[in-house]
């Protein structure tokens, strides 16, 4: 048995998959069922059901505080499962939080605390409405950030009529489709007064969106105390206004981030432990801003299970909850 023993030990430190499930940190946004995607956010209701059966089947779920200070103490099980959210849409609440409440399976909410309560969709939900909803077409000159860019599309082509299997990452099959990556990588990487600027802009220019629809709204400030109250879900810091980190100063980095912080803690009636990058973007100056605002560990979106013996406090990797079910999770745990 010790020669055995020993192989055994020398097959987890090389091959650590082989030795069985590995610890994962899951990322979510929605738990909705959209006519489209184009970023892949939504796991519908009935998907999220069977996942969360899945992961009570085969694995150790834990809030992510327990998680990272079981990391941190060389204690978490293989098995160890946390889920995560960001922003902050409202179906969190009405969809995601009796769902985990039946299940006994605990979530960290990463908060972008300037949508709470704003009428408006979060951005990138009504840049998709304001181009890839238009029935019209549209020719527009506008700068975002000081980078020109012409929107011109005609009447939808016959892709856009059906876009359920297309994700923004991908090639664009139609003009608004191009025209809708490129505002949205322009739009993220502006700063938030050039954001809001530039999304005023095609409001005034294409007619407006509107207010956000009932199921893809914020949470509102009401509800994220009720939502803390309650406990199935820790409150985290996601900024104030979800921007590209990397492509702001230091200096407002720090503000995002602090400031941020600052108004989720006032919100969740109780300090805020964990941070999670917007769009998962981080540099050096950002990841020292977060340490240095007072939480004590942040999340990225590399997709890769946590590594117990080299990981990274201020870098924890999360794997994206595909809209699958209990199978499709279990692959992409797997695979991760």
């Amino acid at each position: 048995m010790g020669r055995l023993g020993s192989l055994k030990r020398r097959l987890r430190r090389f091959w650590p998959g082989r030795a069985g499930p590995r610890p994962v940190i899951l990322m979510y946004h929605r738990v909705a069922d959209l006519p489209y995607d184009p970023w892949q956010l939504a796991v519908t209701p009935a998907h999220f059901e069977a996942q969360l059966e899945e992961i009570r089947r085969t694995r150790t779920p834990l809030d992510l505080a327990t998680f990272v200070a079981r990391l941190a103490a060389g204690t978490l099980p293989r098995d160890a499962v946390a889920l995560s959210f960001d922003d902050g849409y409202v179906d969190n609440l009405r969809a995601a939080e009796p769902r985990l409440a039946a299940a006994g399976i605990p979530a960290t909410l990463f908060l972008t605390t300037s949508a709470v309560g704003r009428p408006e969709p979060f951005w990138w939900d009504e840049l998709a409405h304001l181009i890839l909803d238009r029935t019209d077409g549209a020719d527009l000159d506008l700068t975002v950030a000081a980078e020109p860019c012409r929107l011109r599309f005609a009447e939808p082509e016959p892709p856009d009529r059906d876009r359920r299997g297309w994700r923004a990452w991908e090639a664009a099959r139609t003009r608004r489709e191009a025209g809708y990556q490129a505002l949205w990588r322009l739009i993220r990487d502006a700063p938030p007064s050039e954001r809001e600027r530039a999304m005023t802009v095609l409001r005034t220019a294409l007619g407006g969106a509107g207010p956000a629809r009932a199921d893809e709204r914020a949470m509102t400030a009401e509800e994220v105390r009720g939502m803390a109250r309650r406990g199935t879900f820790a409150i985290g810091g996601h900024t104030v206004s979800h921007p590209a980190l990397p492509t702001l100063a230091p200096a407002a980095q720090r503000r995002e981030i602090a400031d941020g912080k600052l108004a989720a803690e006032a919100l969740a009636g109780r300090p805020v432990e964990g941070f999670a990058y917007p769009y998962g973007a981080m540099d050096e100056s950002a990841r020292r801003a977060v340490a240095e605002s007072g939480f004590a560990w942040a999340c990225s979106t590399v997709g890769t299970a946590v590594s117990g013996r080299r990981f990274e406090r201020y870098a924890l990797p999360r794997i994206a909850a595909p809209d699958g079910d209990g199978g499709a999770l279990a692959r992409a745990l797997a695979a991760g």
